[in-house]
């Protein structure tokens, strides 16, 4: 009898198990059907939120990257302006002192200024590559009017180009912002050749993070081109404190493609050598005959005694 007590009672318990299990069999399913597919729901929403976060942190800190990218650039910058004022001013001093002597008729040496207008162009690199390697210093008057890409080579930026002309300790020259010399344009009043010029300095000052204000305009086309309005300009200039030059040698390279030529500047160079012995050479940075006559014309002047220096505001050649 006590068996048949313990196989009842067995017989009891596993009824209940049964019934236990059959309970969490029926929450399971309820489980499945309305809980996990809520939480699925809040896990995807917790992990795209995350994903987020991440893209957001990522982005952060890219920014946080070109922000110290950027501060590191103006540092640079500032400390290149310190050096090329230190190193200008030094030039500067001696080129004076040259002048004065060549005038005064106690040095034997003799002065070469070579400008090229109408930069930035991507050609200006080869410029300053041959320039560099004859040791030479000249001067770039850039403008504008092409805006702010590269005619020969659009998909550079202009401004990449300003940081350049002062590395190699050259001067940079105002050709005012829209170099437009045409009937209505820059030399229709003095306000409207001072809005060209003074365009083109905030572009110069941004181009080079502050570090350059050109001291000395050219004129497109030359002072003559200024017309009735010349004096005004000029007076304007001088009450800005800037000063203009134009040439004394033409070098021809923009005479037209018929007529222009390596042989012809070369041999426009060589006649001025004759009688300047300070001279301002006229080129053009856009012009591959200029760059092809240019290492002759160095080597010619360097024989008969010239030095190549960047003009400068107190240069007797600077008008003001």
């Amino acid at each position: 009898m006590a068996e048949d007590k313990g196989s009842a009672r067995g017989i009891k318990i596993s009824d209940t198990m049964l019934k236990a299990l059959a309970a969490l069999i029926v929450i399971t399913l309820i489980a499945a059907v309305f809980v996990v597919p809520k939480y699925g729901k809040v896990f995807k929403a917790y992990a795209a939120a995350r994903s987020e976060y991440k893209a957001a942190q990522a982005s952060y800190e890219a920014v946080e990257q070109k922000n110290s990218d950027l501060s590191q650039k103006l540092e640079e910058m500032e400390g290149m302006k310190a050096e090329t004022d230190a190193l200008s001013a030094e030039v500067f001093k001696l080129a004076a002192k040259t002048e004065k002597e060549i005038q005064e008729g106690t040095s034997t040496k003799k002065i070469c200024y070579i400008t090229l207008d109408d930069g930035p162009y991507n050609k200006g690199k080869d410029f300053l590559a041959l320039f560099n390697k004859y040791g030479v210093k000249a001067t770039f008057f850039l403008t504008t009017a092409n805006g702010d890409k590269l005619p020969d080579q659009a998909d550079l930026s202009a401004r990449s180009m300003y940081p350049e002309y002062i590395k190699y300790g050259h001067t940079i020259g105002n050709h005012t912002y829209s170099h437009d010399y045409g009937q209505g344009g820059i030399y229709s009043s003095a306000e409207a050749f001072m809005n060209a010029v003074n365009n083109q300095q905030k572009f110069t000052e941004e181009a080079t993070g502050g570090a350059y204000t050109p001291k000395i305009i050219r004129f497109p086309g030359g002072s003559g081109e200024a017309g009735a309005n010349a004096d005004d300009i000029k007076e304007a200039l001088r009450k800005a404190g800037l000063g203009w030059v134009d040439w004394t040698v033409d070098s021809g390279d923009s005479w037209g493609s018929d007529t222009a030529s390596a042989d012809l500047i070369k041999s426009n160079v060589r006649e001025a050598a004759k009688d300047q012995k300070i001279m301002v050479i006229l080129f053009h940075e856009w012009s591959k005959d200029s760059l092809e006559a240019m290492p002759s014309v160095i080597n010619y002047l360097s024989k008969q005694g010239y030095i190549f220096l960047p003009l400068f505001p107190e240069s007797v050649m600077v008008q003001k």
